[in-house]
């Protein structure tokens, strides 16, 4: 039960660490394979050959362009003017291309004024564009900057030629090669940096969590690590936080337990001087026999009894507080009727109370109200608080004893007149060896632990025990559980 509820409060991490640096490693993969091919496709010799293409393209479709004007019109290739008037608006708009008009023989018939146009040994052009058809390689146009075209001009057929800039090979292998390895290199360095970058965040929150680590060991148990996320490492934080506050506690159980030890010895050695000294003074009298007949003789040694008794009652105290407040206490639950217990303990201090004049109501059911309790240590308890009451009330005053239940509680109140208590005082009166200013200066007998005791078995039964004040009247209240199994209550005991 306890390890379930542990582990319910601590929780589960909902993100496997693993799977993230998996996830982490797998971007940071695609992201340099991606940036080494980007790298490789904006190499400068790729994009010359696609400059290049482009160019040729522009060309092809101005000759295509070129060529059906030519036919529309429907001219004679002995119609020179009309040829040129045609060409030179394109010529001018061209000035990096050459444009050639051929009859069927080869016989340049117009020709812009371009030197390389102008040198162009039709007749190879046309060879080479007919050893290309007849091959089907048109491959010679990739680095060749001469484009022809067939005109059909009314009964006569023609050639127009467009050359452009001279396109020779340029592309090197060796740079190439050089720029792949230049990508690999790239890819490479974006993968670790992204990698760095991506799981920098986990390598800080470790060392962090070494750092918390450190300061809890060194005994700093007010830090707390700090939360991230909902994986592994957030998880041990929130387990190390755990610890580190049980720890806490159990070192501030541990520092109130050694101060309660403390206050204990303060207390017994304040409480066991005095009557040790009056034994020790009487004691001395008798050996010194500084007394003056019998009867001064007999009150001596009354008197020293009488005192050595109340030292007895005070280390009897003493040793039932300690045992209880032992974390194996042997309890003994057993069914018992309460109402018919505190009517016995009534019945049993009723001639006490008459005989200082005090007056009783008792207001307990007549059906029986069963609880589970340890008998012997729940009548201690009653047996204190009746005492308290006979010990503290005013002379002629009224004692009341009820006995009521609700849903969870039987609810006890025990009520007598007597001085008016402060709150501050009211607050302390369960406290070990606390006695109340008047209390300690009055004739009183008592030790200041018996209401210590009676709180230590009352909670020792998860009941509660508190006092109340109105004017002169006090009012002690012990509130016990009602419906609770005995198993269930050795149970809780057993956790203590």
């Amino acid at each position: 039960m306890k390890t379930r509820n542990t582990a319910d409060k601590i929780g589960r991490p909902s993100v496997n660490l693993n799977t993230k640096l998996f996830l982490i490693f797998i971007i940071s993969l695609i992201v340099s394979i991606l940036s080494f091919f980007l790298f490789i496709f904006i190499n400068p010799q790729f994009g010359d050959i696609r400059n290049q293409q482009k160019e040729e393209e522009t060309i092809r479709k101005l000759l295509v362009q070129l060529t059906h004007s030519f036919e529309e019109k429907q001219m004679n290739l002995d119609d020179i003017d009309n040829i040129a008037s045609t060409l030179n608006p394109i010529t001018e708009a061209h000035p990096n291309l050459g444009f050639l008009v051929a009859n069927a023989k080869g016989d340049v018939l117009f020709h812009s004024n371009n030197k390389k146009i102008k040198s162009t040994n039709i007749q190879y052009l046309l060879k080479q564009k007919l050893a290309a058809e007849s091959t089907g390689n048109q491959s010679f146009n990739a680095h060749y900057s001469s484009f022809i075209s067939l005109l059909s001009l009314q009964d006569d057929i023609g050639y127009l030629i467009i050359e452009g800039p001279s396109f020779e090979p340029f592309f090197s292998p060796t740079r190439y090669i050089y720029q792949v390895y230049m990508g690999l290199g790239g890819s490479v360095l974006i993968f670790f940096v992204l990698f760095f970058l991506c799981t920098r965040p986990i390598t800080r929150y470790i060392k962090q969590i070494e750092e918390g680590i450190n300061r809890i060991v060194n005994k700093d148990w007010t830090y707390s690590i700090p939360m991230k996320g909902k994986n592994e490492l957030s998880f041990l934080a929130k387990n190390i936080n755990w610890m580190t506050e049980q720890m806490r506690q159990r070192f501030e159980k541990e520092r109130k337990v050694e101060q309660a030890k403390n206050e204990l010895i303060t207390n017994l050695s304040h409480d066991l001087r005095t009557p040790l000294t009056s034994i020790i003074g009487y004691l001395t009298l008798l050996k010194d026999k500084q007394y003056k007949n019998s009867e001064e003789l007999e009150q001596y040694i009354q008197t020293t009894y009488g005192i050595s008794f109340k030292l007895k009652n005070l280390l009897d105290e003493l040793f039932e507080y300690t045992k209880l407040s032992l974390p194996d206490v042997d309890m003994q639950f057993q069914e018992v009727d309460l109402s018919g217990v505190l009517y016995q303990l009534v019945g049993e201090y009723t001639p006490m109370f008459e005989n200082r004049g005090l007056s009783v109501k008792v207001d307990i059911p007549n059906d029986a109200v069963f609880i589970s309790i340890d008998i012997e240590k729940m009548i201690r308890v009653f047996d204190n608080l009746l005492s308290n009451a006979e010990k503290y009330s005013h002379e002629s005053g009224d004692i009341e004893i009820a006995l009521y239940t609700n849903e969870k509680q039987v609810i006890t109140r025990i009520s007598n007149t007597t001085d008016q208590i402060a709150s501050e005082e009211l607050s302390h009166l369960f406290d070990k060896f606390y006695r109340m200013d008047k209390a300690r200066s009055s004739k009183v007998v008592g030790s200041g632990i018996g209401l210590s005791i009676a709180k230590r078995i009352v909670e020792l039964h998860q009941g509660e025990i508190w006092a109340e004040s109105e004017q002169n009247k006090i009012t002690m209240y012990v509130a016990l559980p009602l419906h609770q199994d005995i198993k269930e209550k050795e149970t809780i005991y057993e956790d203590l």
